[in-house]
């Protein structure tokens, strides 16, 4: 990873973790063609094995379209140090679409999208308008847990690597062309595709960009016998620059404050 210059925005004296506000999320969702279980997951932030277990689902890919899902009440807990912090997805609103299909597609009250946003659950939206959609961050929380759980590695350390390289934003892209919540260059995206994935990852797709910085981690956690400190290390910096060049002092406080995010998780 390329120097960047986020150090300074860390959340220092981050402690417990905060449950997700719920009065964001919607009670149930209508499956639309195409859906799975896990993108509804993600989208209620929430994880597939609550949803499968509130409405007794044996198969988790047996969904149809047109079946109602009831939503678990219980979302998963984000860290203190996403207490202070933007909350909000930008949507474009597509032809045809108005706010009660966007409130579904986000897994958001309606009545909590149209306050949001200072409309009426029922006005016409024109096509290009754009709607503050709340809930990001348990959105991006339950991706980075769903994911990581998936990859096989502690997503506790991918959620703190992810807020120090991007504060969770996917359409963050750094000055030296990093992209998105896991900050990957694309010639490293490439490289995990190849060797890590076993299938093209698009680091611009927030679910491939995560996947591509956990499978990373996980590596680099192998190649260094689970010494956090050391992959974390190299995840910022490279081991090639590392092996050539020492620690950089940005580097150590890299380390410093991830570890300090991960202490507090």
């Amino acid at each position: 990873m390329s120097s960047r210059t986020r150090l300074a925005a860390a959340a220092l004296g981050a402690t417990a973790v905060v449950a997700t506000p719920l009065a964001v999320s919607a009670s149930t969702y209508v499956v639309r063609p195409g859906d799975s279980l896990s993108e509804i997951a993600v989208r209620h932030a929430t994880t597939v094995e609550a949803i499968a277990e509130a409405n007794h689902l044996a198969d988790a890919a047996a969904l149809r379209a047109g079946q109602m899902l009831q939503i678990p009440t219980q979302a998963l807990s984000l860290p203190q140090y996403t207490s202070e912090s933007h909350d909000i997805d930008l949507h474009t609103v597509g032809d045809g679409e108005q706010l009660f299909q966007v409130a579904r597609y986000f897994g958001v009250d309606p009545t909590v999208l149209a306050r949001t946003n200072g409309i009426g659950v029922n006005e016409h939206l024109e096509p290009g308008a754009i709607l503050h959609v709340p809930g990001r961050l348990g959105r991006v929380n339950a991706l980075l847990t769903q994911v990581s759980n998936r990859v096989g590695v502690n997503a506790d350390v991918v959620a703190a690597v992810a807020w120090m390289e991007s504060g969770w934003q996917q359409n963050l892209i750094s000055a030296t062309g990093a992209v998105g919540i896991m900050q990957l260059e694309p010639f490293a995206g490439e490289w995990v595709s190849r060797y890590l994935a076993g299938r093209r990852l698009d680091i611009h797709l927030a679910s491939d960009n995560v996947a591509a910085g956990a499978l990373l981690i996980r590596h680099l956690l192998a190649v260094h016998n689970g010494d956090n400190g050391a992959a974390l290390a190299a995840y910022y910096q490279g081991d090639a620059s590392i092996t050539r060049n020492g620690v950089y002092d940005d580097t150590r406080r890299y380390v410093r404050v991830v570890s300090e995010l991960l202490a507090a998780a």
